[in-house]
């Protein structure tokens, strides 16, 4: 049965984290568009955060110019588009050599919602007491998983577990995976960078959004995520977006 579905209410929140003296991670909250983006930079001194700045610019303003009527196209166009200008930066400044950035991209329509993802950012589905992390990561630990020489339960020990197998602009051509699924009232969709999902498990998302659901906005949710995280350690920079359906 086909239902269509509002976006509630968004809220994004990014922090530099309690070890890192730079954010390197930016993001995209367009309720306009409904299009929401992480994007986690790295490489050298000023490379991470660039990356992540030209990704968020390029996929912004390309996904919203595009002629496609397939808008999965027209997202990974624009990623692409945004892989190519990393790219070429990197060969042009030495400073900017090898620099790169993750992405995970998500828009709503209808009662859809469809997601590019490069890199380890996750976007998860919480619903009806369960959470599903709809993402996979492309890590080096992951790509162990898959191949059998490591076991699930294993990967967040792992020191492979923040190799990058695949990220925007670190090679020529990038390979995107795609996923759609269908979303219902009340629902909740989480985005972050591995900042949040290092600190937290699955299940503390799950258990954090259910608990203050009731009473909590997407900006007070995205608030109480973050700071779990920070009380955890916060190794890295954090950034979530919530979306309630």
């Amino acid at each position: 049965m086909w239902i269509e579905v509002d976006l509630m209410d968004a809220a994004g929140l990014s922090h530099i984290g309690l070890v890192r003296k730079k954010n390197e991670d930016n993001f995209i909250l367009d309720r306009e568009h409904n299009l929401f983006v992480i994007c986690d930079g790295m490489g050298g001194h000023k490379g991470g955060d660039t990356a992540s700045r030209i990704a968020t610019e390029i996929i912004g303003s390309a996904f919203f110019r595009g002629d496609e009527q397939d808008k999965i196209a027209a997202l990974n166009n624009a990623i692409i588009k945004a892989n190519d200008s990393i790219w070429q930066a990197g060969l042009e400044e030495i400073e900017f050599h090898e620099m790169g950035t993750t992405v995970t991209a998500a828009f709503i329509e209808n009662d859809s919602l469809t997601i590019a993802n490069v890199g380890d950012s996750s976007l998860y589905l919480l619903r009806e007491n369960q959470i599903k992390k709809i993402t996979r990561d492309h890590t080096l630990a992951q790509q162990m998983v898959i191949d059998g020489l490591l076991k699930e339960s294993e990967v967040r020990t792992c020191s492979y577990n923040h190799v990058l197998t695949r990220a925007l602009g670190v090679q020529e051509e990038v390979h995107i995976d795609n996923f759609t699924i269908e979303i219902k009232p009340r629902d909740y969709i989480v985005l972050c960078s591995d900042g949040l999902s290092d600190m937290l498990e699955d299940i503390e998302i799950l258990s954090i959004i259910n608990h203050y659901r009731s009473d909590a906005n997407a900006e007070q949710l995205a608030e109480k995520l973050v700071n779990a995280a920070l009380d955890k350690g916060g190794y890295d920079n954090i950034t979530v977006i919530v979306l309630c359906i």
